[in-house]
Order: structure tokens, then C-alpha cells, then sequence
């Protein structure tokens, strides 16, 4: 069946062919495989400003479901099958996918002079230092809130933790829902806590933990957990069993006054026609910091088994291309990783002030890379810490054991 399809490839590339000025040229068909589902609109558009340069490229953009995007993907490359352009992950799930060496290094192949150091490390593979897929964006957490909601509390926007408090408690007394988080899915629990914890256990963190200087059962981890686990009795009623896309709707209804996301919810929220605004976590006490959790999203790699590896490096080429970062800046709200890529939107202007104090998503940065990851353990231990069952002790011992332990 393999051969099969392969054969029927080369009958269609051979019998397909534009003309161009009245001259036939012959027409490469490239797959490009995604997650992002709900981008297919503006990379279809983005492909298009492609094609219309690259007349003798046709590419095909398809998008998986997410959760299964992965098995689908490797179950593909792994029988030696699986598309010309792989939307990657990054880090952990990137190095899944290069150290197998099913990705095309783009050493000497790719100009990447556009992209920071540590927006190429989340697409390096470590064993060889090797870039092998372009950076896409890179995506922030956020808290979110509506305007009206605060100004009807007589509520300003909050900037240190004690305000925040405050100002959640005032919702709640008022009837209003303070946060539209729930705690069903674990991996917005980790979302939130990378909206909070970070400025209470200090910007000097990751670089000691990752470097087994110290680590999850620090005084400084372990207090943030505990601080962050102050905010349970403002989260929903039932918020066990509430999931992600519940979390959306009681925001984008106007049920509650704040929502803790990504910078990747800013489209979806403008089109359900939300009035809303986004400020960073607060600060932990007056004057304190407020760092924004920060991380590569993804990039643009090639398959080292495609039939058509110049042409899929020629889009490649693109995507690490000024022009190409612009256009996912415009018509995705992203913040494109190559440099030169400037947005009019105030909310991205706005979140790109907010990069004057980052730091990394610890667990999705740092600790993906072996098995359990760092983010299966924390959003467990999130989930019985909300629940009640565990105290942030507890979860923070099992957090450092199960990274010690991994594999």
C-alpha cells in the first residue's frame, strides 16, 4: 500500500502543470501537517502569498485534531510516510520528533540570523545542537479581564496580589464569578499557576532548578504554591468539572470577571465579541515584579524522508522569511518569533511591553523531555491541590521526586 501511494504520488506530480505566460511548468505538491485547526483560515491565506511567488508549489495545509496530533504524526514518520512540512512543538515535543531523525537539519539550509538565541533553543536538538525547525511565535500568559464587569464593581485593575485578592473577593460578594477557570483539565491548571507563582518564587528560579541547584521542594516553590492555592475559593462552583471550553464561555458570556490564558486567545475572544483587556499577573507585594510566563510555541520543519525536500526547504526558507512573521503577526495576533515583524494591534503592543520582565513556562521549557514530564506531574498535583486532597507540600515533594525519578 506504501508503494502504492508513493506511486500514485509520482503519476500525479508528473501529470500535474500550470502555465505560466504559455509555458508549462511542472507543479510540486508539498503536505504540511498541523494542530492548529483554528488557524487553517490565515495559514491557507499565508500558503497562498506562497504559491503566488512560487507559482511551480502547490501546498496542502491540513490540520489534526490536537491531542492526537502527536500519535497521528509519529505513527506516520515512523513508517517512513508523513508529510513534506511539519508544524513542530518545541522543546520536549520537538526533540521527540528530531532525535529520531525523522526532521531535516536546517544547518547551512535556512538563513536563522532573524531568531534569538533562546528562541532557537526550544527547536535545537541538544545531543548535536542542531536547529531543525524555523521558530513560529512565541506565546505569554495572561490574565484577562472585562472592563465592565470591574467598572460596574468599582474594581481598577489590580496590580499586586493583595489588590487581586481584594478584588475577587469584592466580585464574589457581589455575585459575580470571579475567575471563569475550572479545574477539570490539568493543563490549564498549569497555565494559571504560570500566571502567579512565577512572581512569588522569583525570576533567579528556573536557572537554579534547572541547573539541580535546587530543587521542587524549595521554600520559594512550595510558598508560591501556596499562594497561588489561596485563589480556589474564587474559581467557579464546581470547578472540577469544568473544562476548558466551559472556562471560555463563562468568560466570553460575561458570567465572570477574569480569565487566566494564553496570548492565543486573543482572536477567539474578539470574535465572540467580548469586550475585555489583559494585564500581566501581580506583583507579590508593592513595587514587586510582574513577570509574564513566556515559551516558543513552535516551528516549521521539514520531513528528512519527503520525495520533495528542496521544494519543502524553499517554503521553509519562508517561513523563517520577515515577511512570513508579519503575516502570522496580522491575521493571528501571534508575537512571530523572527525579528522585524511589527504589529499595529494594541493588545500585541501592549503584550510586547510586557516582555520587559519574562521568564520561561518552567515545566513546558525546562522539564518535557523525559517521562512523567514536569508539566503531567504539576497538573496533577494542581488538580488534588484545588480539589483539597494534597497540600502544596505534598505536591511539591511528588513534583521533585517524579523529575528526579524520570525517564
Amino acid at each position: 500500500m506504501k508503494f502504492v501511494n508513493k506511486l500514485k504520488k509520482r503519476v500525479l506530480l508528473a501529470a500535474a502543470a500550470i502555465f505560466v505566460g504559455g509555458t508549462a511548468i511542472a507543479e510540486t505538491q508539498l503536505d504540511f501537517w498541523s494542530w492548529r485547526q483554528e488557524d487553517a483560515e490565515a495559514y491557507n491565506s499565508i500558503i497562498a502569498e506562497f504559491e503566488k511567488a512560487n507559482p511551480d508549489i502547490k501546498v496542502t495545509y491540513t490540520a489534526h485534531e490536537p491531542t492526537n496530533y502527536a500519535t497521528i504524526l509519529t505513527t506516520a514518520l515512523a513508517g517512513g510516510s508523513g508529510p513534506d512540512i511539519i508544524h513542530t512543538r518545541a522543546y520536549g515535543a520537538f526533540e521527540s520528533m528530531a532525535a529520531p531523525g525523522y526532521l531535516e537539519s536546517l544547518d547551512g539550509k535556512v538563513d536563522l540570523s532573524g531568531f534569538s538565541f533562546d528562541e532557537l533553543l526550544g527547536v535545537t536538538l541538544r545531543s548535536n545542537g542542531e536547529v531543525y525547525s524555523v521558530p513560529m511565535a512565541s506565546q505569554t500568559i495572561l490574565v484577562y479581564y472585562n472592563p465592565d464587569i470591574l467598572s460596574a464593581n468599582n474594581i481598577t485593575p489590580p496590580s499586586t496580589w493583595n489588590e487581586f485578592k481584594a478584588a475577587a473577593s469584592k466580585l464574589k460578594s457581589a455575585g459575580v464569578v470571579p475567575f471563569a477557570n475550572g479545574s477539570k483539565d490539568g493543563w490549564t491548571m498549569e497555565v494559571m499557576a504560570g500566571a502567579f507563582m512565577p512572581n512569588f518564587y522569583g525570576g533567579d528560579f528556573f536557572q537554579q532548578v534547572v541547573a539541580e541547584k535546587t530543587d521542587f521542594e524549595d521554600p520559594k516553590f512550595v510558598g508560591a504554591m501556596e499562594k497561588f492555592a489561596e485563589l480556589r475559593e474564587f474559581l467557579p462552583q464546581g470547578h472540577e468539572g469544568i473544562d476548558y471550553a466551559t472556562m471560555k464561555q463563562l468568560f466570553t458570556s460575561g458570567v465572570a470577571g477574569f480569565f487566566v490564558g494564553g496570548s492565543w486567545e486573543i482572536p477567539g475572544f474578539r470574535a465572540a465579541g467580548i469586550n475585555f483587556d489583559i494585564m500581566q499577573g501581580p506583583s507579590a507585594e508593592v513595587g514587586g515584579k510582574r513577570m509574564v510566563a513566556t515559551w516558543l510555541d513552535g516551528g516549521y520543519a521539514v520531513n528528512s524522508a519527503s520525495e520533495s525536500k528542496a521544494a519543502a526547504l524553499k517554503f521553509i526558507e519562508f517561513t523563517a522569511s520577515t515577511d512570513f512573521g508579519q503575516m502570522l503577526t496580522d491575521k493571528l495576533a501571534n508575537v512571530a518569533a523572527v525579528e522585524g515583524a511589527v504589529s499595529s494591534d494594541p493588545l500585541l503592543a501592549k503584550i510586547s511591553g510586557f516582555h520587559n520582565e519574562t521568564t520561561p513556562y518552567i515545566m513546558l521549557v525546562g522539564y518535557r523531555f523525559k517521562k512523567p514530564t514536569g508539566s503531567t506531574l504539576l497538573q496533577n498535583g494542581l488538580q488534588e491541590l484545588f480539589a483539597g486532597s494534597k497540600s502544596a507540600t505534598q505536591v511539591s515533594k511528588e513534583v521533585s521526586d517524579g523529575i528526579k525519578n524520570s525517564e
